[in-house]
């Protein structure tokens, strides 16, 4: 009994050490920038996981494109028994065959262009996750930099509040005063803690984003201001070069490719060659084995193309009214992303000197605080114009961080655009 005491304890311990293992794996608290943010993504995240499987798959069938010309192997064989005679006969055979038809080249560029086209999609997926994690980031960081501006606010109140209400105990000042000072600072906890509410969902579907655990504490690092662009954005770039057009062009050759081996299927001949071999005996004549082979040529020639009405001729028409489309759209496409391009530049030029101008608005509404602070304590303005003063400068902090953001997201969304590294422009 005392034995198995023992054992039990010694269970239990190590039990409640693997459990406090356990615990502070899941309770691991991370550092992250938002170059780390980003490769953390590329990592984790499901869809780009489920995106490879995709892309692998398509790698398998380019590598094994040319499998429609491997011969078609088959073999066969049978055993019998004559019940009248009693007499027993057998037989084995093989054969082989080929087929061979010019769309066989189309067959398989369609399946390398297949798979250049999932390497681009998954580029295009993992393009689109990165610039949403960075953009989830910098908005975590101007929300926690707005709740920290609402506490701060929220402090200074409960600090007036305090100070009024000793001044107030000592017969320095009317209850309405206190009163009204008190109320300023309850006023502003409902906004501070909805704030912090939305903080925390935010932090749960960053998490998800980067696909990791929900107990795991997050720490970002940095603020809006040191990802600002610090300097004027100018850009050269070829059209041709643009993600967006460059997938134009991949559908153009898919289309060319298309329509070649719906002319292969509309006019092309179509080979075929197969050879056979067997043998076969019967009890009958047991010294007297059989044996069987052949070989056979041939070849057919679709007719139906030359024939303005037929499905093969509709479908060359259709092909080439597709190709002819996606020309246009190709066209259309680069003076779309000229414009857009010119659109994102002027955009970041205006936020850029809006930025300037809030930077001023802070200054000055810290000033105008700090003025009329001084002259509420010394009693030559009344409270009211104090929380006016106050209000202003949380605003103009609060309009500097937003455009903080804004100025950050327009650049990312310029180099999505244009397909440069992020974080590369303004530098």
């Amino acid at each position: 009994m005392k034995k198995i005491s023992i054992c039990l304890a010694v269970l239990v311990m190590f039990g409640c050490f693997c459990f406090s293992q356990e615990t502070s794996s899941s309770n691991e608290k991370i550092v992250l920038s938002v170059e780390s943010a980003a490769e953390m993504a590329m990592q984790n995240n499901l869809s780009i996981q489920r995106q490879n499987l995709s892309l692998e798959q398509l790698k398998k069938k380019s590598t094994y494109s040319w499998n429609s010309v491997s011969p078609s192997l088959s073999a066969s064989g049978s055993y019998g028994i004559n019940l009248e005679n009693d007499s027993t006969n057998w037989s084995i055979s093989g054969s082989a065959r080929l087929n061979f038809t010019p769309a066989l080249f189309t067959s398989i560029k369609a399946a390398k262009l297949n798979y250049e086209s999932g390497l681009t999609n998954f580029e295009d997926t993992k393009k689109t996750i990165e610039v949403n994690v960075r953009k989830a980031f910098f908005s975590l960081l101007l929300t926690k930099e707005t709740l920290t501006l609402q506490n701060r606010n929220l402090e200074t109140a409960r600090q007036r509040y305090t100070s009024n209400r000793d001044k107030y105990k000592r017969g320095q000042l009317s209850e309405l005063d206190m009163l009204n000072s008190q109320y300023a600072y309850e006023s502003l906890k409902p906004a501070v803690e909805s704030a912090t509410i939305n903080y925390e969902n935010s932090v749960a579907t960053f998490k998800q984003l980067l696909g990791i655990s929900q107990e795991t504490e997050l720490e970002l690092k940095g603020e809006l201001a040191d990802y600002v662009p610090s300097k004027e954005i100018k850009v050269t770039y070829n059209p041709d070069d643009l993600p967006t057009v460059k997938k134009i062009n991949a559908q153009i050759e898919s289309a060319k490719n298309s329509l070649l081996a719906t002319r292969f299927t509309a006019y092309a001949p179509a080979f075929n060659a197969s050879y056979s071999y067997g043998k076969g005996a019967s009890s009958m004549m047991p010294d007297q084995i059989n044996t069987t082979q052949s070989i056979s040529l041939g070849f057919s020639l679709p007719l139906d193309g030359y024939l303005p009405w037929t499905n093969g001729a509709l479908n060359i028409d259709a092909q080439k009214a597709n190709l002819k489309d996606l020309e246009l759209q190709l066209d259309n496409e680069k003076v779309n992303a000229k414009i857009s391009v010119d659109k994102a530049i002027k955009s970041i030029k205006q936020a850029q000197s809006q930025l300037d101008l809030l930077k001023t608005n802070v200054e000055l509404a810290k000033k105008t605080y700090d003025m009329t602070l001084a002259a509420y304590n010394h009693g030559t303005r009344d409270l009211l114009v104090l929380k006016n003063a106050s209000d202003a400068l949380f605003s103009a902090r609060t309009n500097l961080q937003t455009q903080m953001y804004t100025l950050i997201s327009l650049e990312l969304d310029l180099e999505n655009t244009l397909g440069l590294p992020f974080g590369s422009l303004g530098k």
